[in-house]
């Protein structure tokens, strides 16, 4: 019971928050006050933890196989992301138009550095794995096995995103009658990359790997797209 209710209450958290932050949400962990709140998704997750009665192996907090599983995840990630890049350069063969991210437009190189480098991991990648990939799926694992956990996992770090896939969504150049599927292959999307790090983590055994998968991709993808902005 306790492992479903935290479930909910990163669905919640997740969804709240961008609303009370606001503004600070141009790009995803992009400000202090992202760092700030993932700092106390950090605490909440380490007290859940102690709560169900997690140690450092279960959330996948060891060294051993820590630099392997890192790379695995990076190179996975990476040559996700970078097919999803391909395919968002094709889009004006097939969409008839570009498809952009308003707010990377003003990003200056200085910043997306500084956002990918320390913003992007303080604010969203460490305490989205730790919450996700080692609290929930650690106690999901040891109570219902892996394939439930790795599911229920995952369905709830695409629910978790549900409003930064709106908002993501609606600064995009995609036509109006796009939306919607937008948004549905948006969470499908995050579905089936939780899946993917859930499932590296539990094979692996270290949550560097879904860190590292998690940060490259997101990294590919907004270097990707800034480098190919088509919205003014």
């Amino acid at each position: 019971m306790k492992l479903w209710f935290l479930a909910a209450f990163l669905v919640l958290w997740g969804n709240l928050l961008h609303p009370l932050i606001g503004g600070t949400a141009v790009l995803p962990g992009g400000s202090w006050q992202f760092v700030l709140a993932g700092g106390g998704l950090v605490a909440v997750s380490l007290v859940a933890a102690r709560g169900i009665g997690l140690d450092a192996a279960a959330l996948g907090l060891r060294r051993a196989g820590s630099v392997r599983g890192a790379a695995i995840g990076a190179l996975a990630a990476g040559g996700i992301a970078s097919v999803d890049v391909l395919v968002l350069r094709l889009a004006p063969s097939i969409l008839g138009q570009p498809v952009g991210y308003a707010p990377l437009a003003r990003v200056s190189a200085d910043e997306l550095v500084r956002h990918i480098a320390l913003f992007l991991p303080l604010g969203a990648v460490l305490p989205e794995e730790l919450a996700f990939r080692g609290t929930l799926l650690g106690g999901l694992v040891a109570r219902h096995g892996v394939r439930t956990a790795v599911t229920a996992s995952a369905i709830a770090f695409a629910l978790w995103h549900g409003t930064v896939a709106w908002f993501t969504v609606m600064n995009t150049s995609l036509p109006v009658v796009l939306i919607i599927p937008a948004m549905a292959g948006a969470l499908a999307i995050v579905f089936v990359g939780g899946v993917i790090m859930a499932g590296l983590r539990v094979v692996t055994g270290t949550l560097a790997t879904s860190v590292a998968a998690h940060w490259v991709f997101n990294a590919v993808i907004l270097i990707g797209l800034w480098t190919d902005r088509a919205v003014p």
